[in-house]
């Protein structure tokens, strides 16, 4: 897909460039995860694991868990994936799905000693943090579900037609993600992510006719607060209601989608959203933004969360 700028009343398309190495690509899904799964927070849990089986050591390249416990396999391909690749992200699912509770805890706590964000955090302090949980809510369980990601600059046609069929057939969670690298006359770079396969949910055809995911949040929300501005709310009971409402809907974006309409937070400032929706009161804690109240210092907002 083209990429463009715009000069005066002119499109001008960015040159497309080949990604140098896989490692960049793994390098800028790991520091900024909700490219890969657009819309949604990950929280990585470890980077090329050494995996054992019973044919030897494998290698998945990302691992992670998103906001409802489930766990994210991510294999990344340079150029054209392999037709093996299916293969290999299936050997890693295999392995992935038999983890127990206190070997995924493991293989996070050596992962954040590498990562000066989560170093000297365990597992439940870290979940909380990226997935905005408060002490007072109970974190979900793990690993009830798999959640696959093949992500390369092009998705052979075979791997493309595999992948369609489990998630068809055999309803498994897999998807593909082409990453494309341009270049501006300027010397910009510029990387987009694009869902080839897994944009369509196979669970219930009802979903065709369900709102936008944000749409529905902010309908939730207004509901639990009866719109009064003084009224808390948490992502949990967002997260319930809808379901309720809903039924069947990826309840797993609904931190992300609170987070990036919420003013004072540093989200709202990285990801070009201009709609204020909600106001911080503490972690894990939400209200609705109020105008009057939560007062603007020039482009910032005061008392920002992280």
């Amino acid at each position: 897909m083209p990429i463009f700028r715009v000069e005066e009343d002119t499109l001008i398309i960015a040159q497309e460039t080949n990604v140098e190495l896989e490692q960049h690509i793994e390098i800028w899904i790991e520091n900024s995860p909700w490219a890969v799964i657009q819309g949604e927070l990950v929280l990585w849990i470890d980077r090329q694991a050494s995996a054992q089986d019973e044919e030897g050591t494998i290698y998945p390249d990302l691992l992670g868990v998103d906001s409802e416990g489930d766990l994210v396999v991510v294999e990344f391909k340079r150029r054209q994936t392999p037709r093996d690749v299916v293969a290999q992200l299936l050997e890693y699912a295999a392995w992935a799905n038999e983890l127990p509770l206190e070997q995924i805890h493991e293989i996070a706590d050596a992962y954040f000693e590498k990562r000066d964000e989560f170093r000297g955090k365990t597992f439940p302090d870290a979940f909380r943090e990226v997935f905005d949980i408060p002490e007072t809510d109970e974190l979900p369980p793990l690993n009830r579900k798999l959640r696959l990601f093949v992500v390369a600059e092009e998705i052979h046609p075979r791997v493309a037609r595999v992948c369609r069929f489990l998630r068809t057939s055999y309803k498994m969670d897999v998807s593909c993600i082409v990453v494309s690298k341009f270049q501006t006359e300027s010397g910009d770079e510029i990387v987009s992510t694009e869902t080839e396969i897994g944009n369509e949910d196979f669970s219930s055809p009802a979903l065709l006719d369900y709102p936008p995911l944000r749409e529905v949040v902010l309908e939730v929300v207004e509901e639990l607060t009866h719109g009064n501005t003084d009224t808390e709310f948490t992502p949990i009971k967002v997260k319930r209601r809808a379901l309720e409402k809903y039924p069947g809907i990826r309840v797993a974006a609904v931190p992300f989608n609170i987070r990036i309409y919420t003013v004072n937070q540093s989200a709202f400032h990285n990801i070009p959203i201009e709609e204020r929706r909600y106001w911080c009161l503490r972690h894990g804690v939400y209200r609705l933004y109020d105008p009057e109240k939560d007062k603007l210092d020039g482009d910032e907002h005061t008392d920002q969360v992280e």
